[in-house]
């Protein structure tokens, strides 16, 4: 029986050690993923500068191209017809059509770097969450283990030779004392 008690001890050391061990790694982890998530959930950066500036020339490019054409054939029809003046609305309703794509396209930018960074905030929002669930649920089960080995040990403490005999000698004590209560000789 001495077994199950040792056992039981090393049940009860081996849970605590684990729970300190948790314990410790939660924290190192913590100490580095808790603030990048949290800088991550209250300041979200979106797309970077550089991303931003590249996809607003591509679209600018886009529309800058579209209209290059117009104006390239607008100065082709007046050098033929010798009156540049009569392609002057041609070419004032092209800028302005560019300027109307590329302000689109400066919009449609900033409403997805908008949703880049609410998505942003709400992973950082999930990894927090999760962290903290994990990390104190892991700990908390190790540290429950403990009391389960003591209790065990408990156990295992009430059995044995001199348990058993004490056990014994309280039965036979408890059954004299039931017949004499009853009138009987023992």
């Amino acid at each position: 029986m001495r077994s199950a008690v040792g056992q039981a001890q090393g049940a009860a050391t081996t849970a605590a050690n684990n729970s300190t061990q948790l314990g410790t790694e939660a924290q190192g982890i913590g100490s580095t993923l808790t603030p990048f998530l949290t800088q991550e959930l209250e300041h979200p950066q979106g797309y970077g500068q550089q991303d931003t500036s590249a996809m607003l020339s591509a679209a600018d490019a886009g529309a800058g191209g579209a209209t290059s054409a117009i104006q390239g054939e607008a100065a082709r029809r007046a050098a033929q017809t010798h009156n540049g003046g009569a392609f002057n609305a041609v070419l004032d309703d092209a800028a302005r059509q560019r300027a109307k794509a590329a302000a689109g396209s400066s919009e449609q930018i900033a409403a997805q770097n908008a949703g880049v960074k609410q998505q942003q905030q709400q992973d950082a929002e999930r990894g927090l969450q999760g962290m903290y669930g994990t990390d104190t649920s892991g700990m908390l089960d190790a540290s429950g283990q403990v009391s389960k080995d003591v209790d065990a040990e408990a156990q295992a403490n009430n059995s044995g030779w001199l348990q058993n005999a004490t056990a014994i000698i309280n039965a036979v004590s408890g059954a004299g004392k039931s017949a004499a209560s009853l009138g009987m000789k023992v």
